[in-house]
């Protein structure tokens, strides 16, 4: 990609990991005067990611296989991921010191395992940027910049990409803990059911943890209530278990596949009967459990369902709008299940803004 000689500049709206991590590769790719606006601090939405130690992206074997793990924004995300995936981030993360390392269960981690290590490097690393602490509330106060990134994720009401003239798809929680409904089991609050899909965290009145957040993030378009069932105990060694024990509690057998207090909730008063009371029904029943939804508990929430609608936004990331109009990060329409794949979207959309404004520059250059 050939620099454009002249100067140009450009105003990159909200501090978060797109948005430096467009400052940066605009530093890379070009030429470029970058004004970074944040009303608060910079990268402070990267520090509680991945429970602070940072789940910075995730294994990939193929861009198919990747965008799959992503309910909104799949299509779209196949051209941005063919310009800038996983790797790429990871060897320019490691030429600015942040060295990385994958996990057993494939997500990948700064090695320091500090979300606050990571963001002083990358904060570091800026030369040519200068990070301004304003509010902008209004686009046409940009209007001195040639160009204007838009990466003010998914917190700001979306009120600047909507001034432009953008369509907002209605935001809605992610990520999310669910509440159940008043009239569900008193699951026991804390305790933790380990599934084959991930953990199930019961709260003081819903459900939350891994397994969860992904059942949310699925059904976050869906309106309430809506029933969730989930596995609980496979039935087969179930079965063979409370054959071989006949004197034993049906809730003794029951508590070596599910935490004590649970089965207590579960069972009721079939706790106590003999295994060899307990008929081929009331262990097919535990199968599964199901729970009534209400609504999300909006506590827990990571990300949002919703923004700026894709239709509006060319594949490198340029609005086909107004042409001095970039995105990058959560505002678009675009989120990611657990495991890093919403920080990865940051990364390839920021590097698709930033290259698509060099392009762009350039193009004019040449006219």
């Amino acid at each position: 990609m050939t620099k454009p000689n002249s100067k140009c500049k450009v105003a990159i709206v909200g501090a978060g990991p797109s948005g430096i991590y467009c400052a940066l590769w605009l530093e890379k790719l070009g030429n470029v005067a970058t004004d970074i606006y944040e009303k608060s601090s910079p990268l402070k939405t990267l520090l509680p990611t991945g429970g602070t130690r940072c789940n910075l992206s995730h294994h990939a074997e193929s861009i198919s296989d990747f965008v799959k793990n992503y309910p909104r924004g799949e299509k779209f995300l196949y051209s941005i991921f063919s310009k800038h995936f996983v790797y790429d981030s990871l060897d320019y993360f490691n030429s600015i010191g942040i060295e990385t390392y994958m996990q057993s269960d494939n997500r990948y981690f700064p090695t320091s395992n500090s979300s606050s290590d990571m963001r002083q490097k990358m904060l570091k690393a800026l030369k040519r940027s200068k990070i301004i602490k304003q509010n902008i509330t209004d686009i046409h106060q940009l209007n001195k910049y040639d160009y204007i990134v838009i990466s003010t994720g998914s917190k700001d009401n979306y009120r600047l990409a909507s001034n432009s003239g953008h369509t907002i798809v209605e935001p809605k929680p992610a990520l999310c803990g669910l509440k159940l409904a008043p009239n569900s089991p008193k699951y026991p609050q804390g305790v933790v059911l380990n599934t084959h899909d991930g953990e199930i965290l019961f709260t003081k009145d819903g459900v939350s943890g891994p397994y969860i957040y992904k059942i949310s993030s699925l059904k976050a378009r869906d309106n309430f209530p809506y029933d969730i069932t989930v596995p609980l105990i496979p039935t087969e060694n179930l079965f063979q278990n409370v054959k071989e024990n006949p004197k034993k509690s049906f809730g003794s057998i029951v508590s070596g596949y599910i935490p004590k207090s649970l089965a207590h909730v579960i069972l009721c008063d079939k706790y106590s009967m003999r295994c060899a009371d307990v008929k081929k029904i009331q262990i097919q029943n535990l199968a599964t459990i199901t729970f009534k939804v209400i609504s999300t508990d909006n506590k827990g929430e990571i990300v949002t369902s919703g923004g700026v609608s894709l239709d509006e936004i060319n594949n490198f990331c340029q609005s086909k709008i107004n042409e001095k109009i970039f995105f990058c990060g959560e505002v678009m329409n675009i989120d990611g299940l657990c495991g890093g794949y919403n920080l990865q979207h940051c990364w390839s959309s920021a590097f698709c803004a930033a290259s698509g404004i060099i392009n762009h520059l350039t193009q004019r250059k040449n006219l």
